[in-house]
């Protein structure tokens, strides 16, 4: 799709306002007759054209209703030339209504020009320049000059509770990051969005609800702000070298930390792609609802009810909630940016900031591919992304918690899933799965846990809680800490970062395995092929364990209690308890494991004790 759709959604959350900004500044006319005006009078004015920076608005007809202001008045508060800030003039604007049957804006882009024309705009209660109720019929939208067609419309249009003196504020005086916040409007709304672009694609939305949008003066003005970065834009922005970036780069950021919106709220969104090529492979995808609010100094945006169906599968998603957003590292990059060039090293701590992410019932379906067997790829046994056959999981529920990032890295993190299921189909050649099939499974349903955190001052990363868990398998659990863990694992530079892994050293470490029937479908399937009871070869297993360990780890009384706690579990699968603490406080090295005579002298360094229940 074209430049011109894919910002429609912002067009129609702000083309209210565009209408009534179209009051702000009224060329003259010579017909505004009579000293005074009646409540009951109508004032028309023909053939306004109205240009607001890169914005012309024009409107072949305007009335203005019952409006007491004398025509000096008006010809005082309608002057392009007057001497007086148009927000104090606009204070002075009062009417019961101001009727514009049709209204045009332009935007140019590039060679283009972006028209959209809005059909009987209203605006009510118009007190000191503040509009009560701002409505529009609808609108239609068109590309205009050389290139591809692209167009859309509108359904009815309003805003309310909009500043007029204040949104001429923002767009023509400068400000800087101590000046007042001002509200623009209270909220708007846009109904039945429909946008297509030159190759087909159909965008749509059924409504669009923001509220609460405040403002700061910036340090240049909003309205050469916003056309310095449309003419970039128009004219590829991102292409832009040298200084031009800096000043580029550092108007957005000015502009982005000047603008607060209070809560958004889109539904009913569709896309329809047609797909190219000799075959067209159409896309589709809908979203039921999308959210935005802030509280608290950050954002909250949930999403609900999407859906993708294209040639490569489809995937569908109950919910998705991310709290915490903050785009005060972006903001941070964009001024960095302004200062001088990025090294694409740091780009990572100007990532936008989240705290939390949640995801419920996601579904994933994947198809084999459509081409003839032996085109396929062979598929390895070692690695399952090369497996060609179907794939459907799903996923119940998900989160990730992320705090106290160090350069854009967070260094306390909890991931945890409920419910990764799919289906182990009977014969399956895929890795895994077919061992699970040999054990009787036909579907897997797997839950976990993954809980860490780096402590800066102690170098240490503690494995709170790592656990995996498994549907009539069991489950298993690891805690730990990790030493040697200083900051410069963290070094953008992958070398420097790599190295410093390689200090890194085993503190402590604890396993507890709990048999939820995966390790009896084991033994039923071994004594099976060997033509013995299965406690017979648990028997074998555990007589191994209590003999073999030891004899590997040295024979230390450690050693011996380990076997022996192996043997009990094997024997009477149920609860294994294992922890290892290193005798050197400052842990066990990589080092210290690769040059060990054997797994004894490893073993002679590390204080041992096991249970099994």
């Amino acid at each position: 799709m074209t430049r011109f759709s894919t910002t429609g959604v912002a067009r129609a959350a702000l083309g209210a306002v565009a209408c009534a900004t179209l009051t702000a500044a009224l060329p003259v006319v010579p017909w505004l007759a009579g000293p005074a005006l009646a409540q009951d009078a109508i004032l028309a004015l023909d053939e306004v054209v109205l240009p607001l920076g890169p914005v012309t608005l024009k409107a072949p007809k305007l009335e203005l209703r019952g409006t007491a202001l004398s025509r000096d008045e008006v010809r005082a508060i309608l002057d392009p030339a007057g001497p007086a800030p148009w927000r104090t003039r606009l204070d002075r604007l009062s009417a019961r209504e101001i009727v514009i049957p049709v209204l045009r804006v332009e935007q140019p882009v590039g060679d283009r020009v972006q028209v959209a024309l809005y059909h009987d705009v209203v605006a009510k209660a118009v007190v000191a320049g503040r509009i009560g109720t701002l409505e529009a019929g609808g609108a239609t939208l068109t590309v205009e000059g050389p290139g591809p067609d692209a167009a859309g419309a509108y359904g009815r249009l309003s805003a309310r509770e909009v500043d007029l003196p204040g949104l001429a504020r923002l767009f023509t005086e400068s400000g800087g990051p101590d000046a007042a916040p001002i509200r623009v409007y209270g909220g708007v709304t846009a109904e039945d969005i429909a946008l297509t672009g030159p190759d087909g694609a159909a965008f749509r939305i059924a409504r669009i609800d923001a509220r609460d949008l405040t403002g700061r003066p910036t340090t240049i003005p909003w309205g050469e702000s916003v056309r310095a970065l449309a003419d970039a834009a128009g004219k590829g922005g991102a292409k832009a070298e040298g200084p031009e970036r800096s000043r580029l780069s550092g108007l957005a950021a000015d502009l982005l930390a000047g603008i607060d919106i209070g809560g958004l709220e889109i539904t009913g969104i569709s896309v329809a792609a047609p797909g190219g090529g000799p075959k067209p492979k159409p896309v589709q995808a809908s979203l039921a609802r999308l959210s935005y609010g802030t509280g608290d100094g950050a954002g909250r945006m949930t999403a609900e009810g999407l859906t993708v169906d294209a040639p490569a599968g489809r995937v569908a998603l109950k919910g998705l909630t991310l709290s915490g957003l903050s785009l005060k590292p972006v903001l941070e990059g964009l001024r960095r940016a302004a200062a001088g060039p990025l090294d694409q090293a740091e780009l990572r701590r100007y990532a936008p900031g989240f705290g939390h992410i949640a995801l419920d019932g996601l579904d994933v379906d994947l198809p084999a591919p459509d081409v003839p067997p032996q085109t396929l790829p062979k598929a390895s046994p070692q690695d399952p992304a090369e497996s060609t056959g179907p794939l459907r999981f799903a996923v119940r529920s998900t989160a990730l918690a992320m705090s106290e990032p160090r350069d854009g890295v967070p260094t306390a993190s909890r991931f945890s899933f409920d419910g990764f299921t799919c289906a182990v189909p009977p014969g399956t050649e895929a890795p895994i799965l077919s061992d699970l099939a040999g054990l009787g499974y036909t579907a897997l349903d797997l839950s976990g846990t993954l809980d860490a955190r780096w402590d800066e001052a102690a170098q240490e990363v503690t494995l709170r809680d790592v656990t995996l868990t498994g549907k009539d398998m069991g489950s298993a659990k690891i805690t730990g800490t990790i030493g040697g863990i200083g900051k410069e694992v963290f070094d953008p530079e992958p070398m420097v970062s790599s190295l410093a892994l390689l200090g890194a050293s085993a503190k402590s470490l604890a396993l507890t395995l709990e048999n939820g029937g995966l390790f009896q479908r084991f033994v039923d399937q071994q004594a099976k092929v060997q033509s013995l009871k299965p406690e017979e070869l648990q028997q074998e297993y555990g007589t191994a364990a209590m003999l073999g360990i030891p004899a590997v780890l040295g024979g230390s009384p450690s050693a011996k209690a380990l076997g022996q706690a192996v043997s009990r579990f094997v024997v009477k699968p149920g609860r294994l308890s294992v922890s290892a603490t290193a005798k050197d406080p400052g842990g066990l090295g990589l080092m210290d494991v690769s040059t060990a005579p054997s797994p004894g002298k490893i073993f002679d360094r590390l204080t041992v004790s096991a249970t099994a229940e």
